[in-house]
């Protein structure tokens, strides 16, 4: 990055979900760079810009193995898949020449292709990531990035580690920015008891994450009872959801409906009168982008991530959430509180989303502030 010449960079996606390919896309449409994304995503080239270059890894699951207790590290099989794995991913790098690695997310990767002599950018998550891995993936990044603003940090991870992150946010394609969020119907709201507080029924779409199985059958129908008034709609994948040709399925809750998945879930959350989503960040930033109330319902996830997301966002928000396997949650109460307080779901966009312009600087200030590691 020198001379004012364009940066190349090899963008690191792990293949689990969809977010981190989805990422690497806005870093590509970004503009700021040129970007080759190596992943084992089985789908990375749908979900990529046309013409994007990938190198496709094999996968790291290699069955039977644990962890053993005494690493430090996070996953270290020995395998030939994971000698080809990195032997791919090295020669991607020796063939690229990236003035930047950037990482989402590997403590293995990014240390690999650190040791590999590359400057190397990593991204920052939610969760309890003080272990000895993150800690000394941290301190041997080149530079931090995260994908939200700086309202939703962690306030410890701020003061150790904040003057070396940059809180890029996700860009804010459509506008929402601009936008106030609103209920579908007009005047729609649930009491204490979940019963309306209107004449109408609320309508509520309830999107699973794809990540992690989805969502039990049971919890979604503790939920709809709690809410008898409102008419919940399921996208996504649910546990041990009942088979409706088969005798002595137990029925779900009137008020339950459960549509498997889609791919148009814009159109399904500009329909709703309440969103109910996953704690995970993608799931988090298309609720933002619908513009309709918000309740996060963080599930099970590694270093407790998706809760820790959900508590700052309640705490720099006043977006509430509900943990799905609690059976002591409130969904009554937190439905009503994002039907009453739509406001609470522009102070989530507002500390997720970025302008377009501003995200592209975001990023340039990542890449240079990495790629000044190989001239110090």
């Amino acid at each position: 990055m020198s001379g004012g010449a364009r940066p190349r960079v090899l963008h690191y996606a792990h293949q689990h979900g969809s977010g981190h390919v989805r990422h690497a896309a806005n870093l590509v449409r970004a503009d700021v760079a040129d970007v080759t994304v190596a992943t084992a995503h089985p789908d990375a080239a749908a979900m990529l810009p046309a013409g994007t270059e990938t190198v496709t890894l094999p996968p790291d699951l290699v069955a039977g193995h644990v962890q053993p207790a005494r690493s430090p590290l996070h996953w270290t099989p020995v395998a030939p898949a994971i000698r080809d794995r990195f032997a791919v991913l090295h020669d991607a790098a020796r063939r690229v020449r990236p003035d930047v690695c950037v990482v989402d997310v590997s403590v293995e990767a990014a240390l690999f292709l650190r040791l590999a002599g590359f400057p190397m950018a990593h991204r920052r998550m939610h969760g309890d990531r003080t272990d000895a891995a993150h800690r000394l993936v941290y301190a041997e990044a080149d530079a931090l990035f995260a994908h939200y603003r700086e309202p939703l940090e962690d306030p410890a991870w701020q003061a150790e580690f904040g003057g070396r992150t940059v809180h890029l946010g996700v860009p804010d394609v459509d506008g929402r920015l601009g936008r106030a969020a609103r209920p579908a119907q007009e005047g729609v709201g649930l009491e204490a008891d979940g019963t309306a507080s209107s004449g109408s029924a609320p309508r509520v779409v309830a999107v699973t994450g794809t990540g992690g199985g989805g969502v039990a059958v049971v919890d979604l129908a503790r939920a709809a009872r709690q809410t008898p008034d409102a008419e919940w709609h399921v996208i996504g994948p649910v546990r041990d959801a009942p088979d409706p040709d088969a005798d002595g399925t137990p029925a779900l809750p009137a008020n339950l409906t459960l549509h498997g998945w889609t791919d148009d879930v814009a159109t399904a959350l500009a329909g709703a009168d309440a969103v109910v989503v996953s704690a995970g960040h993608n799931a988090a930033v298309d609720a933002a982008r619908c513009g309709r109330p918000v309740v996060l319902a963080p599930e099970t996830r590694p270093f407790a991530e998706q809760l820790r997301f959900a508590e700052a966002v309640e705490r720099a928000a006043g977006v509430p959430w509900c943990a799905w396997e609690d059976p002591a949650a409130d969904w009554a109460g937190a439905l009503g509180r994002a039907l009453g307080e739509p406001a609470a779901a522009d102070r989530m966009a507002a500390a997720l989303l970025t302008p377009p312009a501003e995200y592209a600087r975001a990023w340039r200030r990542v890449l240079e502030t990495a790629a000044a590691a190989e001239r110090r």
